[in-house]
């Protein structure tokens, strides 16, 4: 066994693999491409000490988290490293800082992007695994455009029925990053429901906000710093990127709103047709008419079709 071989192994026991995760990877030849390819650039693994179990990946580093004993990482798996690979050696744009990006929608879409080359790395990977428990499914929550309920989608098999049906990578990719912006991911914190696609645009916001003077009086006019729900709403519906929202004066009521408001609960309403995830946007207008109703304060959203992100 050569010292490259031995560190990769040492590394990943470490950071909790069992024998059977470890040489399933070992004698995977795409995944060991990847893991010797990733080291030989100066890569490192690094088990982190935490109250959860998780995992992230960028260039050059892999950490998993690792929960106390006697807990187990449950994210120290094949599949967890097959993702985390994908962002590492994949898609360099998605590690540019939110300022590069022109719009809200532009950075979000890098983002996804890079989360669709994880998913489809993982994918690959794992159906070339040798050893160890299958992994055959990757099921996640979907959240509707049109509201704020859920579907389950299984990447794995979406994935296979657009190989079998002869999309190129590229057509996958964009219908993951679609995917990805619905999608919720974890350790968000109690009561936290932005999807991938809110937390994104949130991010650019908040990141660009210099430029936006509307949006820093917004911020100033707001009864306390905006908490999850304020920043899923404004997402969600695009309420700083809509036509109308360019006006400041628009912003100044939308804060006037919340004071009241509150942006009503971000709970999850009863399914309605969906959209189609990440493809609809939606402009909203308040009116002193519609602000109450059967005494209670609601907000009235304006749906509106507008284009397809692809």
């Amino acid at each position: 066994m050569c010292l490259l071989e031995r560190r990769i192994q040492r590394d990943l026991r470490h950071a909790g693999f069992a024998d059977s995760e470890l040489r399933a990877v070992r004698e995977s030849p795409p995944m060991w491409a990847q893991l010797t390819a990733f080291y030989r650039a100066d890569g490192r693994i690094e088990r982190v000490e935490a109250a959860f179990s998780g995992a992230t990946g960028q260039p050059g580093l892999i950490r998993f988290f690792s929960p106390p004993a006697p807990a187990v990482c449950t994210h120290a798996s094949y599949g967890a490293l097959a993702h985390e690979l994908g962002h590492a050696l994949q898609f360099p744009p998605q590690w540019q800082p939110p300022g590069a990006f022109d719009s809200a929608p532009a950075y979000a879409r890098a983002r996804e992007l890079g989360e669709a080359h994880a998913w489809l790395n993982q994918y690959r990977l794992v159906r070339a695994k040798q050893g160890g428990a299958p992994e055959t499914q990757q099921l996640q929550l979907i959240e509707n455009d049109a509201d704020f309920a859920t579907q389950p989608v299984d990447l794995f098999a979406r994935i296979a029925e657009r190989e079998a049906a002869g999309w190129s990578d590229a057509q996958i990719l964009g219908e993951l990053a679609v995917l990805n912006a619905n999608m919720f991911p974890c350790g968000m914190g109690e009561g936290n429901f932005k999807t991938y696609g809110q937390c994104n645009r949130w991010d650019w916001w908040q990141a660009t906000q210099a430029r936006h003077p509307a949006f820093r009086d917004f911020l100033q006019r707001l009864p306390r710093a905006p908490n999850a729900n304020d920043q899923k709403v404004l997402m969600k519906f695009n309420l700083l990127s809509a036509p109308a929202s360019a006006d400041a004066h628009a912003l100044a009521r939308w804060a006037g709103a919340v004071c009241k408001v509150g942006w009503m609960r971000c709970t999850r309403s009863a399914a309605r047709p969906c959209l189609g995830p990440g493809r609809a946007w939606a402009r909203a207008r308040f009116s002193h008419q519609n602000l109450h109703e059967n005494g209670r304060w609601r907000l009235s959203i304006q749906r509106e079709q507008l284009s397809k992100i692809e």
